[in-house]
C-alpha cells in the first residue's frame, strides 16, 4: 500500500537518473544542498552547488529552481526579500555565457547564512491537505461582500461600508498620515447621502 502524501516514486524524477562529474546522483547532491542550506553548512551546500553547476546547463538551471524554493520554503520570513534577490542573482548568472558561478555561490551563501523560517512551507503543505480532507474551507465574512463585489453591490454596499469595514488594517503602521483618507471619506459619505450606493450603469460612466 503507498502512501497518499509527500513525493512520487523516484522513477518519475528525470534527476534520479543523472550523475555529476564525480559519478555523484543528481537527485542526492540537491538533496545534500537544501538540506546544508537549511543547517547554515555553508561549504557544503556550496561544494554540493558547484557539481551541480558542472554536471550540465540544465542541471544548473535546476539548482536555480531549487534555491528559488529554498528562499521560500527554507527561509521564508527570515528573509522577506529572499526570492528577488535570488531572481536578481539568477539573471545575473543567465547573462554570462555558460553561467557565471560566483552568482550562484553567493546566492547559496546567502540563503545558508540567513535566519530560517519554514513556516510558509508548513502552511501551505496544511492548507492543501486540510482542503483535500474536508476538513477546512475558506470562509467568505461579511466585510468582504464590498462595493467591489456582485454580491456587495446587490446588498446595497457602498464605499462608507469599505472604508468602516472592508478597509480595515488591524496591524497598521503607526506613523500613517490619514488626511487623505479622511478627505476621501467626506468626499464619499457626501456623494453616498445625496446618491445612494447604486453603482452608475454602464452606459451612464463619464
Amino acid at each position: 500500500m503507498a502512501r497518499r502524501y509527500g513525493p512520487p516514486h523516484y522513477t518519475q524524477d528525470p534527476y534520479s537518473q543523472l550523475v555529476s562529474p564525480h559519478g555523484i546522483a543528481v537527485d542526492d547532491l540537491v538533496s545534500v544542498l537544501q538540506k546544508e542550506i537549511r543547517r547554515s553548512n555553508v561549504d557544503n551546500a556550496v561544494l554540493a552547488a558547484y557539481e551541480l553547476y558542472r554536471t550540465s546547463p540544465d542541471v544548473a538551471q535546476h539548482l536555480w529552481r531549487r534555491l528559488r524554493i529554498i528562499a521560500v520554503e527554507d527561509i521564508g520570513m527570515g528573509l522577506p526579500l529572499g526570492p528577488l534577490l535570488i531572481e536578481t542573482l539568477h539573471r545575473n548568472f543567465d547573462a554570462t555565457p555558460g553561467g557565471d558561478w560566483m552568482m550562484a555561490c553567493h546566492a547559496v551563501r546567502l540563503l545558508a547564512t540567513a535566519q530560517k523560517d519554514r513556516t510558509s512551507s508548513e502552511h501551505a503543505d496544511w492548507t492543501a491537505t486540510m482542503v483535500e480532507l474536508g476538513q477546512a474551507l475558506v470562509e467568505v465574512p461579511d466585510y468582504a461582500h464590498c462595493v467591489h463585489t456582485k454580491s456587495g453591490q446587490q446588498l446595497g454596499h457602498g464605499l462608507m461600508q469599505w472604508w468602516h469595514h472592508g478597509a480595515q488594517v488591524p496591524d497598521e503602521h503607526p506613523a500613517a498620515d490619514h488626511r487623505y483618507r479622511d478627505e476621501l471619506i467626506t468626499i464619499h459619505q457626501v456623494d453616498e447621502d445625496a446618491n445612494g450606493t447604486a453603482p452608475a450603469e454602464p452606459s451612464s460612466r463619464p
